[in-house]
């Protein structure tokens, strides 16, 4: 027997109040009505109930409807199904059940691959049972959904000639995990009457306060994102540091929930292997052991496909870190001071020189040269080189315009002598090397090979060769690589903070990572949950609130000034040079040394002979 028509009236204004206080406002998507009816009876039922509510919603045009039953084809095509991590998908229905039966067809669509709703999503459930005791059948329902995920969900009823609305509360201030059936209201007044209707929200608020319940949260190490620490005073001994750590530790404190850290020792982010199996993190959000995971995980749809991501919180450039090259030859190091320009500069400046004071000592005008040279100048090519090597002016000018000219070329000559000197003892400390490479296609001309994180290799699937990529867990020995050998062939992807905090843990004295010049693209970071988590709009809500108020910001800078500094910082501390650093001014003493030694020749085979004395003193007057 069917419940009487003011029961039947009064539900369908209770679910018509809930679609225009909550669905018509909160979401522009279609409103499924789903019916899972056992008997013809309760089918019947269930229709007139939707085609009551449809006539007396549709008309405000608040919303569209979609009506489905348990009967809907799925698609054939598998590429067009939605993901089991439950990123997309809708997000509100209304199911109408009869029975505990109806409830089991109902969790068997939801879990079925390919079904069309997100779990974690707002729904009601409008139960029509007969039995005399609904909160037994209800309770039974509660328990499986919290165990699907289905935290947001209310059954509504009549009951004792009222409409009533049931919930469940997993954390409390003595439980978590609770599924028991809790009293949330009824709906008041007379149906049909502005006045009818739930004096309080739809949908409770259930993860504003966790009191306290347990969350397992997988990672490890990875400075500066996440850095764990010893704790007394934490739960399991150890504490949450970092960027991404401060984070968590963050979102823990306004949710207030327990932190159960699970380190993995192996730092296996996971993956997807080619038979279908899963590993390290990945598997362990999978299969439960984990309701969280974070440690730089960079946005990626493989990840997003069978994890459920938050909303992106920070992002970082993803820059390729090169072969350094060999170091400079010793005579190339006496040149690389200055670039092409100031040596030409330079040069011209010396022939500018040179070639005056050669015009002017051919000339038969001693007063033009004693203006411009100064007077008793005999030596003015020996003055000009022993000036610009830092020596003093032999012979000072009496005359303004003489002055003018002496004073101009010490300056410059001051100027580039300090400069020269200060960037050749960084050279010499090796704290410069030959950077060839300027962009990605000089790289892969080069034929390097690529090592680089799992998740990057969708990210450079359609720009790099498949043969020059190799897969690694970890990066540390591929950077130990790059930094100490001159060129091992390969280049490492990866984000800037990553390239500062392996600087700094390397000290001042060792060299530093080489960068192509530019970031290839920046990344953004998130963090994973089991798939169709309710955690993820209770978080999301978080971490926006975080990034407007700056807190993210914050930590951010806390951690990457110190290393940004330190990376970038050279070594204070002069260190002593070997003879190989300075062959090359070996190398010019030893070439200085050789002319001297033939002028000696020279000069003791003009004492013999009188017509080579005259010439060499002719050389010599010139020449000076």
């Amino acid at each position: 027997m069917l419940p009487g028509a003011v029961h039947n009236v009064s539900l369908v204004y209770a679910i018509v109040w809930a679609i225009d206080h909550y669905y018509g406002q909160s979401t522009s998507t279609a409103l499924a009505l789903v019916q899972f009816a056992t008997s013809a009876g309760s089918r019947g039922y269930h229709n007139d109930l939707i085609d009551a509510t449809l006539d007396r919603a549709s008309g405000a045009g608040k919303i569209q409807f979609l009506l489905e039953d348990e009967r809907m084809d799925m698609t054939e095509n598998l590429d067009e199904l939605p993901p089991p991590s439950g990123v997309t998908g809708r997000q509100s229905a209304i199911w109408f059940l009869d029975s505990l039966r109806a409830y089991i067809r109902l969790e068997r669509y939801l879990l079925q691959p390919g079904s069309a709703y997100k779990r974690n999503g707002y729904y009601i459930i409008v139960y029509t049972g007969r039995e005399a005791q609904p909160l037994e059948t209800i309770k039974i329902m509660f328990r499986r959904l919290l165990n699907i995920y289905v935290l947001n969900v209310n059954v509504v009823l009549t009951r004792r000639g009222t409409v009533q609305m049931y919930t469940y509360y997993p954390y409390g201030p003595h439980r978590c995990q609770s599924s028991l059936p809790v009293y949330y209201g009824s709906f008041q007044g007379v149906p049909s009457t502005a006045n009818f209707g739930l004096r309080r929200q739809l949908f409770p608020s259930k993860l504003t306060n966790m009191h306290g319940c347990e969350l397992i949260a997988v990672t490890f190490e990875h400075r500066p994102y996440v850095r764990i620490d010893d704790d007394a005073n934490s739960p399991n001994g150890r504490r949450l540091h970092g960027i991404e750590g401060m984070i968590f530790n963050s979102l823990a404190e306004r949710m207030n929930f327990t932190i159960n850290l699970v380190e993995r020792q192996d730092k296996d982010r996971g993956q997807i292997m080619p038979n279908g199996s899963v590993t390290g993190i990945l598997k362990m959000i999978l299969e439960g052991e984990a309701n969280i995971t974070f440690v730089c995980f960079m946005y990626s749809k493989e990840r997003a496909d069978v994890m459920l991501p938050s909303i992106s919180y920070t992002n970082f450039p993803i820059v390729l870190v090169i072969p350094g090259g060999g170091t400079m030859k010793p005579l190339e190091r006496l040149m690389k001071p200055f670039g092409y320009i100031i040596w030409s500069c330079l040069i011209v400046s010396l022939l500018i020189g040179l070639s005056l004071i050669a015009v002017l000592q051919l000339m038969p005008v001693p007063a033009l040269r004693e203006l411009v040279l100064g007077r008793s100048n005999r030596l003015p090519c020996l003055g000009l080189w022993y000036s610009l090597l830092g020596g003093l002016a032999l012979h000072t000018p009496r005359r303004n315009f003489s002055r003018y000219l002496l004073v101009m070329w010490l300056l410059q000559t001051l100027v580039l002598r300090a400069a020269y000197t200060g960037q050749l003892y960084l050279i010499l400390q090796d704290a410069q090397v030959r950077t060839p490479l300027q962009s990605l296609a000089e790289v892969v001309a080069k034929g390097y090979e690529f090592y680089m994180l799992p998740a990057l290799r969708g990210v450079f699937r359609d720009s790099l060769l498949s043969s020059n990529v190799r897969l690694l867990r970890s990066h540390e020995a591929s950077l130990l690589r790059l930094r100490d050998e001159d060129d091992p062939g390969i280049a490492v992807p990866l984000l800037q903070p990553t390239v500062y905090e392996f600087d700094y843990l390397s000290g001042p004295t060792r060299r530093r990572l080489t960068v192509l010049p530019g970031a290839l693209m920046t990344a953004p970071l998130t963090l994973y949950m089991r798939p169709h988590s309710y955690l993820k709009r209770r978080i999301d809500r978080l971490l926006m609130a975080m990034m407007s108020s700056g807190i993210i910001y914050r930590y951010r800078r806390i951690y990457l000034d110190r290393i940004e500094r330190m990376a970038k910082r050279r070594s204070a501390e002069p260190q002593p040079l070997t003879i190989a650093q300075l062959s090359g001014i070996f190398f010019c003493l030893m070439v200085l040394q050789l002319l001297a030694g033939m002028v000696f020749v020279l000069e003791r085979l003009a004492l013999r002979h009188s017509r080579f004395r005259r010439a060499l003193d002719v050389a010599n007057r010139y020449v000076a």
